[in-house]
């Protein structure tokens, strides 16, 4: 069973000797944990020459003996300088020599048959989610104190090495946001926060960005986007809109047939790319720009019941990385109530241009721009001035327009186009009004209210509260 942070086992010995070992085995049976070492220090602080040799032997030793990849520092404990073994939990129940240990209540327990079989079920329970999962070969000191600072509160001058205090406050919130484990180790989700390189320890936590030009199958030039979290989010909007869809670009000739994508909607489309990605893929962001679109594409996706209609339509928030997206919270980047997608929609209502085209695939999740009013993505999207609008297949729809034409033809009528955008609209923001929704769809108010009107009547919307300080509920 994996521990959880205030459970993490400790154990003391007063050197490493042989039987450590054994310890190491049981620490990490029992989910991780840490061990404590006396440590010979001059008067300075300074280590001495023998305990310097044992601080460079214990990881490989533990790695010949267990397979674990430990980290060892030199820590104050109780005012007395220690040497600290920091060692990660067992992905598999581990054996030394033979015999399977368990570091519980103080005791490293041998493990008899009924037990064993016990902790070899264990793949059966929960198992400790990725972004939780401590980084051992990091600690707070590889950390950008900038970041750190910024999201714990903490004084832009303080000194980590000596204000201990300090430090220890630090530590307990980035443990209680779930970017530190209990032993005072970086988890997966502190890594890509607060690291200035976390692909140093996550494989694939990049954003690439590739130039495809018409139908280009390989990129005419491409970028990788590196840093923290928040300077991938950054970084790569900013480089997409100052020389991937730049005008002054000569191979992107998008930006000149058609308006761009709203900057903002990039930014959520990146965020929500990189907030739900599965970081055990391995797999960078890819953003992908081609003559008449831009495409997101992330490994992960929402729940498998989930359908595009689900995605469009009102959802909670159902995070692939619960943790990542309450830091993100904590931090005032994401609002955590499952709003990106409409914020998302939003955005290109109101800039006047075409809605992104979304698809799930297995364990994908895909978001398309279109950048050329000529293409056949755009034509896809939005509807021609001269023609009447093809239904949109079901699958394409949000839940609670597929609920509609299904009440309408209940009633033996049908919804019109405008309804349709309508109802859409309120089912993304109940508090907009019908000039402001007449401005995104370029239709006159009186259209609107008439749609307000139909809807009503058809029983798909409710008006709650007054007509100035209300708001519309989709029922």
């Amino acid at each position: 069973m994996v521990a959880s942070d205030r459970m993490l086992p400790i154990a003391r010995r007063s050197a490493w000797r042989d039987d450590c070992l054994e310890v190491v085995c049981g620490i990490a049976n029992a989910g991780g944990g840490r061990l404590i070492l006396n440590a010979d220090v001059d008067s300075r602080g300074s280590v001495k020459r023998r305990t310097n040799r044992i601080m460079k032997s214990i990881p490989p030793a533990v790695d010949q003996a267990l397979g674990l990849v430990c980290a060892v520092e030199l820590v104050l404990d109780g005012g007395r300088f220690c040497l600290e073994v920091v060692i990660p939990p067992a992905s598999e129940p581990l054996s030394y020599r033979g015999v399977f240990y368990f570091y519980q209540d103080g005791t490293n327990h041998v493990l008899d048959d009924e037990a064993l079989d016990r902790l070899l079920q264990r793949d059966l329970e929960p198992d400790i989610k990725w972004e939780l999962l401590p980084v051992v070969q990091a600690s707070m000191d590889d950390l950008n104190l900038g970041l750190v600072t910024r999201f714990t509160g903490a004084a832009r001058d303080t000194d980590l090495t000596t204000d201990l205090d300090e430090t220890a406050a630090i530590e307990e919130a980035l443990r209680h946001e779930g970017l530190m484990t209990g032993v005072g180790t970086p988890t997966n989700a502190g890594i890509l926060l607060l690291h200035d390189q976390p692909q140093r320890f996550i494989p694939g936590a990049t954003v690439r960005i590739g130039f495809f030009g018409a139908r280009g199958i390989t990129p005419i030039f491409e970028d990788e986007v590196r840093g923290s979290l928040i300077e991938q989010l950054h970084g790569t909007v900013e480089l997409l809109f100052e020389k991937y869809l730049s005008r002054m670009n000569p191979f992107a000739g998008s930006p000149a047939t058609g308006p761009l994508p709203p900057r903002d909607a990039i930014h959520e489309a990146i965020l929500n790319a990189l907030a739900h990605k599965n970081y055990g893929s391995g797999t960078p962001v890819q953003v992908s720009v081609f003559s008449d679109r831009l495409c997101i594409d992330n490994v992960g996706r929402p729940p498998r019941t989930w359908d595009v209609g689900t995605l469009l339509g009102r959802h909670t928030s159902r995070p692939n990385n619960p943790s990542l997206v309450t830091a993100l919270r904590s931090l005032g980047i994401i609002d955590g109530w499952g709003n990106g997608i409409g914020a998302i929609r939003m955005h290109c209502m109101e800039a006047g241009v075409p809605e992104p085209l979304f698809s799930l695939r297995d364990d994908e999740t895909m978001v398309c721009f279109p950048t050329d009013n000529d293409s056949l993505l755009a034509a896809s999207m939005a509807p021609s001035p001269h023609l009447a609008p093809a239904p949109v297949p079901r699958t394409e729809l949000a839940a609670v327009q597929v609920a509609a034409r299904a009440a309408a033809m209940q009633h033996e009528t049908s919804l019109t186009f405008s309804d349709e955008r309508v109802l859409a609209l309120i089912d993304i923001d109940g508090r907009l009004t019908a000039p402001r929704i007449a401005r995104n769809l370029g239709v006159s108010e009186s259209t609107v209210r008439r749609s307000f009107r139909r809807l009503r009547e058809l029983g798909l919307i409710t008006r709650i509260g007054s007509d100035k300080s209300g708001f519309w509920q989709v029922n």
